[in-house]
């Protein structure tokens, strides 16, 4: 009976720790300094996400929800500041189904609702969707060389789901850039 309830345990926990809450003893910045931060700025189409596991911002992934990421693709449509002379980017996270907005007033001061909890960071993307992407360079252990990530800010805006041209994240990101 006591190695069945040992057993249950483990497996319980096994299972509950993707559920865990995000901490960070890092106070979130302001919303005009993350833009300010930002090195770079682009609005982004996500195009598909890939079969190939992420690698590039896996340090900011807990071991246990590695194999859960993929690389995401997505056109590059407007670069807001810095210089991207790319097309496209590629970058970690997963595919979600549904949309993903966040329910705070803008300017946002918090990750949208699917980084809210385990990892800190919303790593999932819907195809077809847009998002505003405020880059910085990482050189995380795994990556290969130098590469730009939303993830550099736990619990942040960083990557957030846009819903057309007249989003009103998009405008204000706009308007703290002039």
């Amino acid at each position: 009976m006591r190695i069945q309830i040992i057993l249950a345990s483990i497996l319980g926990l096994t299972f509950a720790l993707p559920s865990l809450a995000c901490s960070t003893t890092e106070p979130l910045p302001p919303p005009n300094e993350l833009v300010k931060s930002a090195e770079v700025i682009v609005r982004v189409r996500v195009r598909g996400i890939g079969p190939k596991p992420g690698v590039s911002d896996v340090a900011v992934v807990p071991p246990f929800a590695a194999r859960y990421v993929t690389q995401v693709d997505a056109a590059v449509l407007e670069v807001l500041k810095g210089a991207f002379p790319a097309q496209t980017i590629t970058f970690d996270g997963y595919e979600e189904e549904r949309d993903d907005p966040n329910d705070r007033p803008v300017p946002y001061n918090f990750v949208r609702p699917g980084g809210r909890a385990g990892m800190c960071f919303a790593l999932g993307y819907r195809q077809g969707a847009e998002y505003l992407l405020l880059l910085k360079r990482t050189s995380a252990p795994s990556a290969q060389g130098d590469l730009l990530t939303p993830y550099w800010s736990p619990v942040a805006p960083t990557n957030e789901q846009l819903f057309g041209p007249q989003d009103p994240w998009l405008r204000w990101v706009r308007e703290e850039l002039e």
